[in-house]
Parts: structure tokens; C-alpha cells; sequence
């Protein structure tokens, strides 16, 4: 950040939007346009509200025949869900490229009506900024891992309580598994998903977001050591990929019979309509099967902005508790839209092993690991209350739906002033109706 500039909260940080646009290169956009279409970027303190897959749009498979109708050309892409079509732009006639996206939407809104079309969102499991410290600028989630010793315990602790998860299996959609993780920590053993890579063979680094799906499973299996948790890898580049895609897979999830989904990433979206892929995913299979649910993670803001898939009628949305546990973390998004908090700053759990370059703190050295880390984030809240739904259902009998309904009535009676309610690890089989304690 130049020297003087204020921090503004309502962007992704510009080095994210940096590396996505390396990544990515002509495949993405961002909102507003023009990122990345020269050498000087637009000004630095334009907020960047979301990124999206550049000239495509995501229509209903009835609607795709009314395009034209608001003078938009396109061709069918492919079918990523049933009855949900990925379609290219193209450019009217004598034109090099098509029209904004944003402005192509603008009129499918007023012709067809609102919501016929949608962008097709990047999620990203990294911060989208921090508006209450000096630099703005970090990456997954809402921080960077910090070191710890070599054999630091796990923080939250591994419950040694009756409510143990046992019988539920629980799916992670993330960045994927580190193979040593469960060989290397007890509580982690039987965690099963789709390795992914844990440095880098060039630069013998460990790359940026590797290791943000161990550290979750981690968490859920702190909370329910029996549980059976299985990580789905979706986040490969970037720690980032397209709604299409990513809903997707979670229909092929949904195949595993899952009773908890654990999702800790997302996106802001165009006017907050949220995301149309999800809506056929919550409305479609999640719906159907009713012993299914699906926890996501609020955004690290730390405002009252809209994050989707959280925000979505159907999800379990998760904002974090700071280090304190008695308030809201500085980087939790917040508002009546989050349906629970839990703690999620200073959190320690499995990490890879290897040197970690930091790219958000100029001349911080870089760090060994050695199989833990320090993190921080709604990302990690949010498998605490998948934990805790997991840990429930092994000790009532209760679904994940009933598990998570009695959950957050006791959320609800012990909310906190300022924050609203709340969960803590130990209280998966207490009673709503009875005094809440931390346990």
C-alpha cells in the first residue's frame, strides 16, 4: 500500500487481485472493470467487489432461449447442473468483444426480468480485507499462518466428551488434504480427501493457501474425534474457482451421502443477489436430502456485507469470535444475515511442514512450519460449528438438521451483547432449554 493511503475495507486487497489476475490472466474480470487490461492499474482505492468469468453467463436452461429477446448473443457452454447452463457472450456484429457483462446484465434485468442471468462468480477462500489495521492487504484467510513450535497442541483442544461424531461423516470442500497430516497427528487419523501438493518442487516453498483444507479438517475433527471426514479438493488454483465448478463437485459430494458440508469460501455478489448455482444446489439436492447441511463461512471484512453462499435462506452462515472469545474478531463480517459465531482468531491446528514466504508483511522472514500453524479467520470458525454439529449427532441421535436447530437455539439463548449468538468446542450435547455453560 503507498505510504498514506487509508485502508479501504470494501475490496478485495490488491494483491489478491493481483495474483488472480496472473492465475487467471483473460479468463476473469473484476467489478469494476479494467483490472489487469494494462500496465497501470486503476486507481488503487477502487473497491474490487467481485470477480467473475470474463464474457459468460450463467442462465436457466428455460431462459436461454429469451437472450436474444435483450439483444444478447450467446452459445451454450456446457450444463454444470441440471437445468443450469454456462453460456459465452457473443459480440455483436462487427465488434472485437463483447459489452461489460455488468451492462449486458443490466438490460437482461429490465427486458426478462431480474435474475434470469447471473455472472459466474470466482470463489475464493482468502480475505476480501481488513479494515481496522493499517494494511489492508492479507491473504488466506484473514491472516497468514503463523509459526508455532514444533509440537504445540491443538488449539481448540481435542474433546474428550461423550458426543464424539461417531456414525457422521462429514465433507470438506476445500483445498484438499495433506497426505503427512494424518499420519503425522493422532486426531487426525482415518481423515480421508484428495491430497494436494505440500510445497512447491520449484521454489521448495510451501505455495500460498496449500494446507487451508487440513487445517478445517483439523478443527471438525478436534470437535469430533470419531467423525468420518472426507476433504473434496476444489479450490486447486489460487485457492479460488468458479461457482460453476464448484457446485459442480458438490453435486458429486452430495453423492457420499454427507450429513454436514463444511464450505469456507465465497464471494460477494452483484446488488447481494447471491449466487445462481447455489440456489439450484440448496434448492435441489440439499433440499432433497433432508439429512443434510451445509455451514459456510461469513467473509473477514469485518462488516455487515453480504457473503455468499453464507447469507443464502438454507445455509448455516458462521462469523468468528476473537482470541477472547467475548467479542466479534476484527475481521468477521457481521450482521442479522450471520446465524452464529464461534471462535475463530489465533486458532491452532495441522499445517504443512516446510518454509512459508510472507507476501503481505514486507521484510518478515520467512517461517518453517513443522506440521502446525497459528491462523485466523471465518474459515476456521466455521468447521468449529460443523464440529459441534457432527459431535451432536453421535450423542442425542438427533439429524444434522435437528443437531443444528437445537445448536443454535442454544447459540440464540446465550448471545453475547454487540455480537449476537454465539457457540463454544464442549457444548455440542448441551441442553438449549437448560443454563448454557463452557464446558
Amino acid at each position: 500500500m503507498p505510504e498514506g493511503e487509508t485502508a479501504d475495507p470494501n475490496r478485495i486487497p490488491l494483491t489478491q487481485v493481483r495474483y488472480l489476475l496472473e492465475l487467471f490472466g483473460p479468463e476473469i474480470e473484476t467489478q469494476p472493470p479494467g483490472w489487469g487490461a494494462s500496465d497501470k492499474d486503476p486507481d488503487p482505492r477502487s473497491p474490487v467487489e467481485f470477480i467473475y468469468r470474463r464474457d459468460h453467463l450463467l442462465v436457466r436452461d428455460e431462459d436461454v432461449r429469451r437472450l436474444p429477446q435483450a439483444d444478447v448473443r450467446a452459445e451454450v457452454v456446457r450444463h454444470p447442473v441440471p437445468g443450469l447452463a454456462l453460456v459465452k457472450v457473443i459480440p455483436p456484429g462487427g465488434a472485437k468483444q463483447p459489452e461489460n457483462l455488468l451492462v449486458t446484465l443490466t438490460r437482461v434485468d429490465a427486458i426478462l426480468g431480474p435474475g434470469v442471468a447471473s455472472p459466474d462468480y470466482l470463489l475464493s477462500v482468502s480475505a476480501h480485507g481488513r479494515p481496522h489495521v493499517p494494511n489492508p492487504g492479507t491473504i488466506c484467510p484473514a491472516t497468514e499462518p503463523d509459526g508455532v513450535p514444533r509440537h504445540a497442541p491443538p488449539q481448540p483442544a481435542v474433546s474428550a466428551g461423550r458426543c464424539d461424531g461417531r456414525g457422521v461423516l462429514v465433507a470438506v470442500a476445500d483445498t484438499g488434504l495433506l497426505r503427512s497430516a494424518p499420519e503425522l497427528h493422532p486426531w487426525m487419523h482415518g481423515v480421508e480427501g484428495t491430497f494436494e501438493p505440500e510445497v512447491n518442487p520449484e521454489t521448495h516453498l510451501i505455495p500460498r493457501y496449500t494446507g487451508h483444507g487440513t487445517f478445517i479438517a483439523s478443527i471438525i475433527r478436534a470437535m469430533a474425534p470419531r467423525a468420518q471426514v472426507r476433504v473434496a479438493r476444489l479450490f486447486e488454483l489460487g485457492g479460488a474457482n468458479f461457482e460453476s465448478d464448484v457446485v459442480e463437485v458438490l453435486y458429486q459430494v452430495m453423492d457420499w451421502a454427507p450429513d454436514i458440508i463444511s464450505l469456507s469460501a465465497g464471494t460477494h455478489t452483484w446488488l447481494n443477489r447471491g449466487l445462481l448455482s447455489f440456489r439450484f444446489f440448496v434448492d435441489g439436492p440439499l433440499r432433497e436430502r433432508s439429512g443434510t447441511v451445509l455451514v459456510a463461512a461469513a467473509g473477514n471484512d469485518g462488516l455487515d456485507w453480504k457473503f455468499s453462499p453464507a447469507k443464502m435462506q438454507g445455509v448455516i452462515s458462521v462469523g468468528a469470535l476473537g482470541a477472547d472469545e467475548d467479542g466479534r474478531a476484527w475481521f468477521s463480517n457481521y450482521g442479522d444475515w450471520v446465524r452464529v459465531y464461534a471462535p475463530g482468531e489465533d486458532l491452532v491446528h495441522a499445517y504443512a511442514r516446510g518454509m512459508y514466504h510472507y507476501y503481505e508483511t514486507p521484510g518478515r522472514p520467512d517461517q518453517e512450519f513443522f506440521g502446525m500453524a497459528e491462523w485466523s479467520g471465518t474459515s476456521f470458525s466455521t468447521p468449529v460449528v460443523s464440529g459441534l454439529i457432527a459431535a451432536r449427532m453421535s450423542g442425542t441421535g438427533e439429524t444434522a438438521r435437528q443437531a443444528a436447530k437445537s445448536l443454535l437455539a442454544l447459540a440464540r439463548a446465550q448471545a453475547l451483547p454487540g455480537v449476537g449468538p454465539v457457540l463454544y468446542p464442549g457444548q455440542a450435547c448441551l441442553s438449549p432449554h437448560r443454563h448454557a455453560c463452557r464446558c
